[in-house]
């Protein structure tokens, strides 16, 4: 053993606890340096070794973004969604998220980020459920039936790389209706993939890229069903129970059935953020279907039903209430059957 050695180690780590600086980092730098130094490998030995190459300070990141341009598109099931594909919108203007410290230094981050959701997507709103909130988001035109949604991404910045930092989650968190506190949905995100949020800097701004990947409950329209004697509709009777019951099997007795995680959908989306609307400089996009409508109006529709044939993310807003044989819903203006 090189007493020699560990004793000079010994006094290095004594002067170090009575340094000046309170910073913990520094003190762990300052370490490692004097060591590397010691056993015959520092700056002057071997320049890419230098702990002062490291990159830990992720600060340019911290603040709120606002979306400038982005390309979004969504699959159900592994379908393409076609009324969920938008190509090159610009100057959104609306609050994307806020991303701040995990712990006191400038490398961990948290970037939170809020969503409207349809309320179905969560089991909100339909008959034996509980009400749709009907949250409301600046910026997003759209009216009554969603829900906010927040997610919570927590990423490393790398020693290699200061333009860029690679953020994950794993659950998606709704307000408790009673205490307004953010509650994952902990079952569910033990089916779903890992999400990812990528951001680097860009044009003076920061490209984000992201996958969300989720599961949600199925509707299912059935389009006929038992009755048995007039207006008795038996919906747990399947066709051979009706004919021994004597009943009739028919499209009066139509139903909706639900699912539980009975479908996945993932988001892809390409996000161009500034830290000011002032610094979008790009031409401007007319054609986002979210907003040809003022934000106050809605459009009612039959989610899943009519002509939707119970595809998800279509709503027949040809339809009335009365005739709706799925989920009637006024939240129906960004996905109408065209």
């Amino acid at each position: 053993m090189n007493f020699s050695l560990a004793f000079t180690n010994l006094i290095l780590g004594a002067s170090l606890a009575f340094a000046k600086t309170n910073d913990p980092a520094d003190l762990v730098r300052d370490r490692l340096e004097m060591n590397l130094h010691l056993n015959g490998m520092g700056a002057e030995h071997d320049q890419e070794r230098h702990l002062s190459t490291l990159n830990t300070d992720f600060s340019y990141f911290l603040g709120e973004w606002y979306d400038c341009l982005h390309t979004t598109m969504m699959t159900f099931n592994g379908d393409t969604a076609s009324k969920h594909v938008l190509d090159q919108v610009g100057c959104d203007g609306g609050l994307f998220g806020d991303v701040t410290k995990v712990g006191t230094g400038d490398q961990t981050l948290s970037f939170d980020i809020f969503l409207l959701n349809h309320c179905w997507f969560h089991d909100l709103g339909a008959p034996g459920q509980d009400p749709c909130p009907n949250d409301l988001l600046e910026n997003d035109s759209r009216g009554d039936g969603n829900i906010l949604v927040k997610y919570s991404f927590k990423g490393i910045g790398s020693f290699a790389d200061s333009d860029r930092i690679e953020f994950h989650s794993d659950h998606s968190s709704l307000r408790d209706p009673d205490t307004g506190a953010w509650q994952p949905n902990l079952e569910r995100a033990k089916l779903e993939n890992m999400d990812t949020l990528v951001c680097e800097k860009h044009h003076g701004g920061i490209v984000c890229d992201w996958r969300i990947n989720e599961y949600r409950t199925a509707t299912n329209l059935v389009e006929e069903g038992c009755k048995k004697g007039k207006n008795n509709c038996k919906p747990e009777w399947n066709k051979k129970k009706c004919d021994k019951k004597g009943g009739e099997w028919t499209d009066e007795c139509s139903r909706t059935e639900y699912t539980p995680n009975g479908f996945v959908y993932d988001s892809f989306g390409s996000y161009y953020l500034v830290k000011d609307n002032s610094q979008c400089n790009v031409q401007c996009s007319t054609a986002n279907p979210s907003s040809t409508l003022a934000p106050e109006t809605k459009v009612s529709g039959c989610y899943t039903g009519g002509l939707c044939n119970g595809a998800h993310g279509c709503c027949d807003c040809t339809m009335t209430e009365e005739t709706c044989n799925a989920i009637w819903t006024d939240g129906c203006r960004p996905i109408c059957f065209d």
